[in-house]
């Protein structure tokens, strides 16, 4: 049982050559495509998660740039309260008795030191440094001394006083008069810790956090929010509430981008070690989002543009190789449609190696012997079939001349014309086998049939004194196949040249044998003299041809015609007397 194709199938099996590769060039630049198209989107997701942890980790560098920062103050404090002078003076106010003149030159002495280590460690973005003792506050900055609500001041003293001389963040007005430290400096006195003054650093968080990032992104635009125990302690001035609240409810993992009033950001979470303070930390991701966006869009502009000029120029390729296909097959119909005419054969494709190349040459080539064994097959009929006709010079009716011989056969018999009645037989056996058409394997014991019939008749027509006809024929060429009527009209030429020059004796000897299995057939006579290059002159016309001369230039054209230019008639004089005809043909047997 044969399997049902589907209709696709056969649809594609028989489309034209340029559709089918038309489609097999458009599936792979799908597929190429599509592949192209995945790996962008894993090459973009990879690079993304990259950039990702790469700003996640340069946010991480500022939160340590911060925490660094915030160690410094620490160290600024515990500095200022172990500088011996410092204490020296504040010892001086608890153990001398007071005086204005002890006061300010005490004052005088701690301000000028917090002047100087404020010079020191502003690059830690500090406000102010003050030092609170029980009889007056000296202060780098006393305009801010100042404007700090007593509160404030009250509510840091006396955190620092319970954290035992230890350094103390206090973060509860960080949003509004900044992020305050506070530190005691305390001397053993009978046996107790007395505290001698306290040392309160304003930082300005803000500007601390602005500058740390400067330094990490080279830009200031980063925004902090601050966590001491899961309550938020501080956040950037341009973050309103209900951002605040999205990033708290949306904010899951690490690191994510959030929009925020309609602007995208990346955020990213952590912790301020030194302090334990959580934070959040946001920058803005249009810029970062617009690149990537960009990115992506020439990405996929380059991919579809060069799926574009692939096409095309598939097309243009495919164009010039099914354009090759096209013409071969336009000249195989032409071909097809008129045998006698060849196909235009295009130079272009003379010198070209590739498969439409020799396709084209071997097609010229197979039209070209096509046609020469068309020509040849119908010429060979003709020439045969003028063989036939020139042999007898007659078209008579086969059929009206044989009841006529047969009529002058039976009177010549009645009246005892045995010469006549031998000459009317042969006569008309020479006929039946030049006028039939019922065998078509002719061979050489048929031709030697025909030749002795008509030397029966030119024997009684010349006397048989003046005619000698002799055969030496090898027994092997007796059923080797050749042309009808090739022997025959040599042993007339023969007779009738020999005859009109000489009045003795003709002599005609007919020799055949085969050698290497090529057949030679050679008809001497003597009494005439062949002519130099005969064929040749007849053929190019240098030479009228006079009947006998018709009938060689047909016998040599129709064995080349029929056996190759390697075979045909040869014409030669053997001496000053003797012509030769020989036949040379290949051996085959019927």
């Amino acid at each position: 049982m044969h399997k049902t194709k589907h209709p696709l199938q056969v649809w594609f099996r028989n489309a034209p050559l340029k559709i089918k590769i038309t489609l097999i060039t458009a599936f792979a630049i799908f597929l190429t495509s599509m592949a192209s198209l995945i790996g962008s989107f894993i090459f973009m997701h990879s690079c993304n998660n990259l950039l990702y942890q790469a700003l996640s980790g340069s946010l991480s560098s500022s939160a340590e740039e911060i925490s660094s920062k915030l160690a410094n103050i620490e160290s600024m404090t515990n500095s200022i309260i172990s500088s011996q002078a410092i204490r020296k003076n504040l010892i001086s106010l608890l153990d001398e008795p007071p005086s204005d003149i002890l006061d300010q030159n005490v004052d005088n002495m701690i301000t000028s030191s917090l002047i100087d280590y404020y010079q020191n460690y502003k690059s830690n973005d500090i406000n102010y440094i003050s030092l609170y003792n029980p009889q007056f506050t000296s202060s780098s900055y006393k305009a801010a001394i100042s404007e700090l609500p007593d509160t404030i001041s009250d509510t840091v003293i006396q955190a620092a006083g319970e954290n035992s001389g230890y350094a103390c963040w206090i973060t509860d007005y960080c949003n509004t008069y900044g992020l305050f430290l506070g530190r005691d400096s305390r001397r053993v006195q009978n046996l107790k810790f007395e505290t001698l003054g306290t040392v309160v650093v304003n930082v300005d968080l803000e500007k601390l956090i602005s500058s740390s990032t400067q330094s990490i992104l080279n830009n200031g635009s980063a925004q902090y929010i601050l966590y001491e125990n899961g309550q938020e302690i501080f956040h950037s001035r341009s973050l309103d509430a209900s951002q605040l609240q999205t990033l708290q409810k949306d904010l899951h993992g690490n690191y994510q981008i959030l929009t925020l009033g309609g602007l995208p950001y990346f955020c990213t979470t952590g912790k301020i070690a030194n302090n334990n303070w959580d934070y959040i930390c946001l920058i803005p991701y249009t810029y970062i989002a617009h690149t990537l966006r960009l990115t992506r869009y020439l990405s996929f502009g380059i991919l579809l543009f060069s799926i574009l000029v692939v096409f095309i120029l598939s097309r243009f390729m495919i164009r010039s190789v099914t354009a090759d296909f096209a013409s071969l097959v336009d000249k195989m119909k032409q071909f097809g449609q008129d045998e006698s005419t060849l196909p235009v054969s295009e130079e272009a494709y003379a010198n070209r190696v590739d498969e439409a190349g020799i396709l084209h040459r071997q097609f010229d080539q197979m039209t070209v012997e096509i046609q020469s064994l068309i020509r040849q097959n119908y010429v060979n009929e003709i020439l045969t079939k003028d063989a036939r006709l020139k042999a007898l010079e007659s078209q008579i009716n086969p059929h009206f001349l044989y009841n006529a011989l047969e009529s002058v056969n039976w009177r010549a018999k009645a009246i005892g014309a045995t010469d006549i009645s031998e000459m009317v037989q042969a006569l008309g056996d020479l006929l039946r086998a030049t006028l039939s058409n019922k065998n078509e394997n002719f061979t050489v014991r048929h031709e030697l049939h025909i030749v002795n019939d008509y030397i029966t008749i030119q024997k009684i027509r010349f006397d048989e004194e003046r005619l000698d006809y002799q055969e030496e024929i090898s027994p092997d060429i007796l059923d080797a196949e050749l042309p009808q009527m090739t022997i025959q009209p040599l042993i007339d030429n023969a007779i009738n040249y020999a005859m009109e020059v000489i009045t003795e004796t003709c002599h005609i000897v007919l020799t055949g044998y085969a050698v290497d299995g090529v057949i030679h057939i050679k008809v001497t006579n003597n009494g005439s003299q062949f002519e130099e290059h005969l064929l040749e002159k007849l053929e190019n016309g240098s030479v009228k041809s006079h009947g006998i001369g018709i009938g060689l230039l047909n016998i040599h054209q129709r064995i080349q015609l029929i056996y190759g230019s390697d075979y045909g008639l040869t014409l030669y004089n053997t001496d000053e007397d003797h012509a030769v005809a020989e036949i040379i043909i290949p051996q085959s047997k019927v």
